[in-house]
């Protein structure tokens, strides 16, 4: 199956209907932030909880990893990420 963006993303996940949404990165980075520093505020700690929510994922971010996801869940082109 062909991407249908070049963007990074954190996930992928498959519809009944066989097509594939894809979770954002950037997105699921910020997603993940905001609910922790939601959490951690109680504490006093919001600050660096929303930091380490920021972080927690950005490994992802790699090209190599990005293709890791994308054909270890079924949506990968080798065409059209150059391979022979």
């Amino acid at each position: 199956m062909a991407h249908q963006s070049l963007q990074p993303i954190a996930h992928l996940r498959q519809n009944q209907d066989g097509s594939w949404t894809e979770h954002d990165l950037k997105e699921h980075l910020m997603q993940v932030a905001d609910k922790a520093a939601r959490f951690a505020e109680e504490f006093g700690n919001g600050d660096w909880v929303k930091t380490a929510g920021l972080l927690h994922d950005l490994g992802k971010y790699n090209p190599q990893w990005q293709e890791y996801i994308r054909k270890n869940n079924g949506d990968y082109d080798e065409e059209c990420n150059g391979q022979d």
